[in-house]
């Protein structure tokens, strides 16, 4: 359950494009009177009464420490980016939403977020810091130096990432712990996020930075379908998608399954020991995991945004806060990458055949790791849901039009169901404004099957029906499709919208604003636009804050008609903002695997620029 939101914004600090090679190493110390379970989202280790246990928090780590498994607890949360170590307690009560006091927090969720006293205290020594880099400390639900609400940004402290940090539980023997504790041994230790940022934080735009639930799973298994996408040239390889670890934690909008081992080394009062699971390889996430590299892949078509282009230019758009009346609220956004940097969905058009798609989160220098997948002849789909905007309620309720959407995406589901693999054309194109599956191609979108409410709530409007999208400034989609000949309108289109844009209202009331003025932000991955009277290539444009930056290209690659292709969209703000979007063959990427080297991404980012245009 997510409770401090921290956005890293790429030019707001100089200082953060410093590259850094020194971990921060963080001591756990326990001056209760009873074993702490120290938990991290994806494992437990037992603290004796008067023992210590340490981790070595690489650049890059965005996660939290607490008392338990429960997330009725106390956390310790911590971002190491840019040469600074960033932390601060949190005592959020879990399932608040968008809360805006303490009382309001714990009116709503009925939960406590507070178990157990804590505090957190650099070791300064003789080093010159700046005020912000302070002790903190927390001994009661309402303590004045914790988070009690989501953008309680003032608490927020920092320090240089060299100095040594202690946590102590029960500071000064204080221990009065609002629930039990249980003893337990380590299993895994995740010492590095699946995605990273390298700049300094904002509280505006504000991304998590720790969790402490696993996403829920839908209520409903997925119905199987026997639709399957039309028989092509290159047939799709069969794959499985690698499941979701259970006990994954939800962090930055995805779902990490990492379980690398802790380079920390834990004191004798502490228990260890290795779980069964983990890899003995550093390429891999289990027993049974791969990296791909796909350095060899070749790239036949491609389109860059970089620097301003990318995003990388403070900015603002109208955050929807209600509906009925739509009401926003200006946010403001600093990333080198623009607001796609917060959570984003990606939707599909017909006509067009899906094979697969992928999602991998990572960071600078490392390899990227999956975190979601769809696979069509496998009839899979993991920590994704597939949704569309015809869960229209007509009594004139303030709702929005967000749902399941059904294998073919002509209607709304009952329940999450595996997508078929087809997106037709629209049926009637003579019915004006009659929306997708009539008057255009049939649509779906796509987001993480974790729901709003099973976390700390989502940016913006949402309503029983909101999921939250893929978070972070280093995220990849990998989407294997064709875009077959239509009879009517024949005008396929992948694109990316902020996830806020399909929360509220997609083609009404939202965040994005409508032309060139793109707000919260839209990626044209590989759209064919009417002015292309052949309708044979695809064109990619990106919109965002008052739309006076980047063009986009028209036309930019052919459109696969008759073959398979696999379209690579990368964000990267890792330095001055990166945005591409690759074209490969069908069959050059393995979606089997449950990573992707740091060699294939240095190679997609860095490789030439070669499209119609150039």
């Amino acid at each position: 359950m997510v409770r401090v939101f921290l956005a890293l914004g790429g030019s707001l600090v100089v200082a953060a494009q410093v590259a850094v090679t020194v971990a921060t190493s963080v001591s756990f110390v326990n001056d209760c009177t009873y074993d702490i379970s120290l938990y991290d989202n994806n494992a437990t280790e037992t603290i004796t009464v008067g023992g210590s246990t340490s981790r070595e928090l690489a650049d890059g780590f965005s996660g939290m420490f607490r008392n338990g498994s429960s997330t009725e607890a106390t956390l310790a949360e911590f971002a190491i980016s840019g040469g600074k170590a960033w932390y601060a307690i949190s005592a959020v009560p879990p399932g608040a939403g968008n809360c805006t006091s303490y009382a309001d927090c714990a009116s709503v969720s009925g939960k406590t977020g507070f178990n157990v006293p804590l505090a957190i205290t650099p070791n300064v020594g003789s080093t010159s810091v700046n005020t912000e880099c302070a002790a903190v400390a927390c001994a009661s639900a309402d303590c004045s130096d914790a988070y009690l609400y989501p953008t309680d940004s003032s608490k927020l402290r920092n320090c240089p990432d060299s100095l040594s940090i202690e946590v102590a539980f029960c500071p000064d023997g204080s221990s009065n712990s609002t629930t039990s504790t249980t003893t337990s041994t380590l299993t895994t230790v995740s010492t590095e996020a699946p995605a990273t940022t390298t700049t300094a934080p904002v509280t505006t735009t504000a991304a998590p930075i720790a969790t402490t639930a696993a996403p829920v799973a839908t209520t409903a298994a997925p119905v199987a379908t026997t639709a399957a996408p039309v028989a092509t040239p290159s047939t799709p390889e069969s794959t499985t998608a690698a499941p979701v670890a259970s006990d994954a934690d939800y962090s930055v909008g995805v779902v990490a399954t990492d379980t690398t081992s802790s380079t920390g080394t834990a004191s004798t009062s502490s228990t260890t020991s290795s779980a069964s699971t983990t890899s003995s390889s550093t390429t891999k996430t289990t027993s049974s995991g791969s990296t791909g590299d796909f350095s060899s892949a070749s790239i036949s078509s491609s389109f860059v945004y970089s620097g301003t282009n990318a995003g990388s230019a403070t900015g603002t758009y109208g955050k929807v806060t209600a509906m009925s009346s739509c009401s926003t609220e200006d946010v403001s956004v600093a990333d080198p990458v623009g607001p796609m940097s917060e959570e984003v969905t990606m939707v599909f058009r017909g006509p067009m055949n899906i094979y697969n798609i992928a999602v991998f989160s990572g960071s600078s220098g490392s390899d990227w790791s999956k975190v979601s997948s769809y696979d069509a002849s496998a009839g899979t789909q993991e920590n994704m849901v597939f949704m569309n905007n015809l869960n229209i309620d007509y009594t004139g309720a303030d709702s929005s039009p967000q749902g399941y959407s059904t294998v073919d995406g002509s209607g709304t589901a009952t329940e999450s169901t595996v997508f078929g693999g087809t997106l037709a054309d629209a049926s009637d194109a003579s019915v004006t404004g009659g929306g997708p599956c009539v008057s255009t191609g049939c649509e779906v979108n796509i987001m993480t099957s974790t729901n709003c409410a099973d976390e700390d709530g989502c940016v913006g409007y949402y309503d029983d029906m909101g999921f939250h999208g893929w978070d972070g400034g280093m995220k990849m989609f990998v989407t294997k499709v064709q875009m077959p000949t239509g009879s009517t309108v024949n005008l396929p289109a992948i694109w990316m919208l902020n996830a806020q844009v399909v929360r509220a209202s997609q083609y009404g009331c939202n965040c994005r604003g409508s032309g060139s003025v793109g707000g919260c932000g839209e990626l044209d991955v590989a759209e064919v636009i009417e002015t292309n009277t052949a309708q044979d290539k695809v064109s990619t444009h990106y919109y965002f804050y008052d739309g006076s930056v980047s063009p986009g290209g028209d036309n930019y690659a052919a459109r696969p008609t008759d073959s398979v292709v696999t379209y690579v969209t990368i964000y990267d703000n890792s330095g001055e903002g990166v945005v591409k979007i690759i074209e490969i063959g069908g069959d050059d990427f393995d979606f089997s695997v449950d990573s992707i080297s740091a060699d294939t991404v240095s190679t997609w980012l860095s490789a030439s620029v070669e499209n119609l245009l150039s």
